[in-house]
């Protein structure tokens, strides 16, 4: 079965419902896109970033000692731009594109890690679930909440926070995390090697927040990170929400080649992309590649835009939360509803989209 809630702007005569255009990737199609790619990972541009938050660092430390109030508000601003440059560089040590070395990968994941308040393995093993399921309302993590909401409704302090922008789902993502070791105990996924690996990645924080108050006390204090966190966090959503919300939904398991059909891309300039966000933005790149390095997926965005045609979807900037947080959250999610289709399958194929209530 589809949920279908694509956003094009081509209509079924007959439904008045988004129809899928033409042009699509099947598997051969894909292949040949992924044979003009090259996955072999170098550390050095993520070195460069990593040198590159460091020097951001100590200008923050500096700014912190003025008495400023201008001084204090831009290193907020820097301080959140290393946030999530670190966010960007666990996402790509998780996927092991940062090094060729696991190893390598491991400890800068969690290096990174201390500075996006994220434990390392938690989160990777989330997000591998979510790239296997992605698209899935039932099984996809990162829809999980709206399955809840589906049946049961929004949460008023949510739908507030959505149309406030008010981080609160970004802020709870973070806890998800933090508990997720708990969640695969409880669901069986627990081996010893994994509750080896989680454990230590969540104590890791600590332990990392407390040789941070010895050499740079600065930095540990509150009132010198809070509104930092609170800048990242909208940063998070800005960037993250577009990528899966407001798309078509499935209850089975898409093909690597067919995820493009569950995500969106974001375009940013050249700066903001590569230094920013480390072009996390190209999320349908990303989607169908999972192993290819981040410095590689604007070029794949050329190769991909050419393959999928009208079906690669893509908002400029953040003009899709911009657009979007205007509505009801609620109105959002019951786009994911269907109707059961009345010839005794389970669902409706790819060119009859189900009815929306």
């Amino acid at each position: 079965m589809i949920y279908y809630v694509d956003s094009m702007d081509t209509l079924t005569a007959a439904e008045g419902l988004p129809a899928e255009p033409s042009v699509g990737l099947d598997k051969h199609g894909y292949q040949r896109v992924r044979s003009a790619l090259a996955f072999n990972p170098s550390f050095l541009p993520t070195l460069c970033i990593l040198v590159m938050d460091a020097m951001i660092l100590a200008a923050v430390a500096m700014l912190l000692r003025q008495d400023s109030t201008p001084a204090f508000l831009f290193s907020q601003v820097l301080l959140a731009v290393v946030f999530f440059n670190c966010f960007s560089v666990l996402h790509e040590c998780g996927h092991g594109t940062a090094s060729r070395f696991r190893w390598v990968n491991t400890l800068v994941g969690h290096l990174a890690s201390t500075f996006c308040f994220i434990p390392y393995y938690p989160w990777k093993y989330i997000h591998l679930k979510h790239h296997t399921w992605t698209g899935s309302i039932d099984r996809d993590p990162v829809l999980r909440s709206l399955q809840r909401w589906r049946n049961s409704g929004v949460p008023r302090i949510v739908r507030f926070a959505w149309w406030t922008w008010i981080p609160l789902a970004a802020l709870l993502q973070h806890f998800v995390y933090l508990t997720y070791p708990y969640v695969m105990w409880r669901s069986g996924e627990m081996t010893r090697i994994k509750l080896a690996r989680t454990l230590c990645s969540v104590l890791w924080l600590p332990a990392g927040y407390a040789c941070l108050a010895i050499v740079a006390p600065d930095l540990v204090a509150p009132r010198n990170w809070l509104l930092a966190v609170a800048l990242f966090l909208i940063a998070e959503e800005l960037v993250n929400i577009p990528h899966h919300v407001d798309m078509s939904a499935f209850d089975t398991k898409l093909p690597i080649w067919e995820q493009y059909r569950a995500t969106r891309s974001c375009y940013y300039p050249l700066g903001v992309s590569e230094l920013l966000v480390l072009n996390f933005n190209f999320h349908t790149e990303h989607h169908l590649f999972p192993s290819l390095p981040w410095y590689r997926l604007r070029g794949a965005r050329k190769l991909l835009k050419q393959a999928l045609g009208e079906r690669y979807q893509e908002a400029i900037g953040i003009a899709w939360n911009i657009e979007h947080r205007k509505r009801d959250l609620q109105s959002i999610i019951d786009r994911y509803r269907s109707t059961p289709v009345l010839d005794g399958t389970s669902g409706v194929s790819d060119d009859q989209p189900s009815r929306q209530r």
